[in-house]
Parts: C-alpha cells; structure tokens; sequence
C-alpha cells in the first residue's frame, strides 16, 4: 500500500479539478530543482568513477556502512540495469548461468546484451497459495549437476508475495563451489532494519545485491542500490557503467539525495516505522482471516521454497467469495479509492510500507469485509499447470537477431521456434522465451491465462491468436 494509499486519502491525484495541495506540491518541487545538478557540476561526484573526496563518494561510504557491505553504487535508473550490469559484470560471453525461469525481465537482457547461455530454474508453485515460491539449495544443487558448466547464479529474494527462500543455504552452496551468486532483492530493501522481517541478502555470502530502494523507503522512484560483497566485482561494474550505455550522462542528483535520505530515514527511524507498519500488518492479516470468503497465510504455510514470510505483505484469498482476485481488485478501486498491489486469479495483494499504520489498513479492511458481505460469485478458480519448459532451439541472442521471421496462427505454429518472449500474469513467468520451441502445451496455457481474465506481456497479438516465429 504505502505511499499510494496516502496520496489517494488526500485526494492528490484523483479528485476533479486542481486536487488539494497541488500549489503546495509545485513550491516543493521549485525549490528542489535547485538542487538538480548535472554532470556539468564535476565537484558533485560522478556516476562513472568512484571519488571519496566528492560528496556523491562520501555518499556512496555511508552508504556502504549503513548496510554493511564493501561498496555501493547508486541508481538513478531502477534496479533494471543494475540487474544487467551485475549479471555481465560477473560472466563472459558465451558463459553459461543459472537463472529462476520468473526472474525479472532485465535478467533476459543481459542474456541478449552479453550472448549469455541461460539454463532456467522452473519456479516452485503453490498451487493452495496461489502464487510461486522460492528455489532450494536442493534445487541448485541438482541445476549444477546437470549443469556443472554454470559461472553465475541468478536468484530473486523475496519474490513479490514476500516469500523468501533459505538464501543463506544457497549462498553457501555456490561459494564452496566458488561459483558467484548475484540475488535481485527488490522488495528487501528494508529487511536489515527491523528483527521481525526475513535476513537482508546483503548478510548472507551473495557476491552481489540489487534494491529498489524506492520500492519499500521513502526516496524516489528509480532510486536503487547495488550492494558488492565481493571487492573484485566493482571495477568490470564500472566499466559496463561507462560504456555499457545503461547509465545516463545526466543521472539525477535528486534522485542520488532522496536515496541518502532515504537510507539515513531507515537508519534512524526504520525500526521505529516499520515496527508499526507490521503491527497494522499483523491486524489486518488477523482481520482478515475472520471475513467469510475471505482468508489469508503467514508463517504457517512454511515449506521447501518458503523458508520464511515478510510480514509486510498481505496476500488476501478471495477464491471463496466465488470472485477472481481482479474482480475483487478493480472493485476495491472502483467503489473504494484503494488500489492494491496487485491481483491475479486467486489473490489480491496489500503492500505495507513505512507510512502504513492502524489509521489507514482499517479502511481496507472495513472495505474487504463490504465486499464480502454483499458479493458471491460463480468463478471457477482456475488449476492450471504450468507447463513443462520448451527446449530451447537457439539462445536468445540469436533468436533476437534471426531473420526472417513470419506470423503463424497458433495450431500452425507448434513445433516451430518461437521469435517471442512471452510472460504470463499470473504467474508473473516467462512461458516462452525466444529461440525456444512453441509446444501445444505452452499455447493451451497461454491461450487459458487470456481466456481466464490474465494478461500475456510480449505476444505481439494482442488476441493471442498468432504468433511469430522464426523462418528456418
């Protein structure tokens, strides 16, 4: 929920005409603006080269202290290209790594950008949940049997629901085989501020760690962090920093101030802020689980892939209202001025921020417990399978540059390779990923997650009734 909630509550952005505050809100930015310094202001520090006599080098030191990690570099451009630059720093054309199947989007361009072979983890689902898990050190371990060729590993901790695996236990496993571990910890950018939530990437033996800051802090958006524990690993980041074309000449020092101020804010009051946005979490899980139709998990539902939960996140069942999460989702908006997370078929999901407390969850709740109460539906949640992975033709490099291609319809196309990468939400995976083969498997999942109300990112018809494939 987070600042969005805030924001909606006092009708910043929603309301008809000029909302309140906005000539405030102008004042504030005037007066930021001052401070937004290009690279014409060397003095400053630079993006491209590390200076500990520049204020941004004094800012990357704190930085650094704060969370306890050998260095740090700053993003004003999302963790999206940090998660590109970490993977190409730590591999070589032509490698071969190890990466979840539901990685984010960023990792399939760096696969693309450095000619990357890619062996995929398919993800672990709760089918009772709802919602894909975490990867075992069981898991990895068999992956680099098979694969005993693999430089690098790509891990996402947490996932979007808050479940978080035993990193730990796989970070061990890799360093005794002196293979690299680089985790995408989006959403645990808080976790080392307040004992009640899931150990923070950076405390385990993780070569490299990337946050969105502006996720769960109070800094900007695309305001992100790379956190190195591993020393050799800075100079090769630098250099996809200057020539990689990743990084804007003009990155924002606005962006680099609300990250400082965003850590210090943590560092000084973060336990303080958290602690009563998990109590207003705790609440609401509680709450919740006494709404008929409605229910939610925690710690209870522990099991391989889902080593322990982040509090913070919600995730609310509405499969017994007889309702699809999206339904219930685009009532809270319509009918409430809530907007949630996110929705899939089963589930909508509430995000607890620093800002979050009693005063504003109680709204949500006494919205749920409406809904409840006045709805029963008649949708059949969906059991789908995910499909077995495609084999993999060419690698996606290749598939990105092979030419010609054509449009089949969907029954034309099986058998051949797929010129698309194609995600399903839900589950939030790549179902098809370019260069693999198009499987009447993967088309009848695809053409169900449509066909149930999902949305399909990548498949160039919005339809979903043809595909591109690649001509032979």
């Amino acid at each position: 929920m987070g600042r969005g909630f805030t924001l909606l509550e006092q009708g910043l952005w929603f309301e008809p005409g000029l909302p309140k505050g906005y000539l405030q809100m102008l004042d504030d930015f005037e007066k930021i603006g001052r401070y937004d310094h290009s690279m014409s202001v060397l003095e400053l520090g630079s993006l491209f080269a590390y200076n500990p006599e520049t204020a941004l080098g004094r800012a990357q030191d704190y930085l650094a202290g704060v969370y306890g990690v050998k260095f740090v570099w700053p993003s004003t451009n999302g963790t999206s290209i940090l998660n590109i630059m970490a993977l190409m720093s730590c591999t070589h054309p032509g490698d071969s790594v190890l990466l979840q199947r539901d990685s984010h989007v960023s990792v399939y361009s760096a696969i693309v950008h450095h000619n990357l072979e890619p062996v995929y983890l398919k993800p672990n689902y709760a089918t009772d949940l709802g919602l894909p898990l975490g990867v075992t050190s069981q898991d990895l371990e068999a992956a680099l049997n098979e694969h005993p060729d693999i430089k690098a590993v790509f891990l996402t901790y947490p996932n979007y629901y808050g479940v978080a695996t035993d990193l730990e236990a796989c970070a061990r496993l890799l360093h005794q085989r002196g293979i690299r571990l680089i985790v995408d910890s989006a959403h645990g950018a808080h976790y080392r501020f307040h004992p009640d939530l899931p150990l923070s990437a950076e405390q385990t033996s993780t070569a490299l760690i990337t946050q969105s800051q502006h996720k769960t802090c109070s800094t900007l958006s695309q305001g992100s962090l790379a956190l190195f524990n591993e020393e050799s690993l800075i100079q090769p980041f630098y250099e996809w920093a200057n020539l990689g074309g990743f990084v804007s000449t003009s990155f924002s020092f606005i962006i680099l101030q609300a990250l400082v101020l965003g850590v210090l804010q943590l560092e000084k009051q973060g336990r303080t802020l958290l602690q009563n946005a998990l109590e207003a979490a705790y609440w609401a899980r509680e709450q919740v689980n006494q709404i008929p139709g409605l229910k939610t998990f925690g710690l209870e539902a522990v099991r391989p892939g889902f080593s322990t939960l982040d509090p913070l996140r919600v995730t609310v069942d509405v499969s017994g209202l007889g309702l699809s999460g999206f339904e219930v989702c685009e009532r809270l908006m319509r009918e409430f001025n809530i907007y949630p997370e996110l929705a899939t078929f089963q589930n909508v999901l509430l995000m607890f921020t620093l800002v979050d407390d009693l005063r504003v969850v109680r709204r949500v709740v006494q919205a749920l417990r409406r809904i409840a109460a006045d709805t029963r539906g008649h949708f059949q949640q969906p059991r789908l399978e995910l499909p077995p992975l495609p084999a993999m033709r060419l690698w996606p490099r290749a598939a990105l540059h092979h030419r010609p291609r054509r449009i089949l319809p969907l029954h034309q196309a099986i058998g051949q390779v797929s010129a698309e990468t194609i995600s399903a939400y839900p589950p939030g995976s790549a179902i098809i990923v370019g260069g693999e083969e198009v499987t009447a498997e993967v088309v009848e999942f695809l053409q169900a997650v449509k066909k149930l109300g999902g949305s399909l990112k990548g498949a160039s018809d919005p339809q979903f009734g043809h595909i591109q494939v690649l001509e032979s």
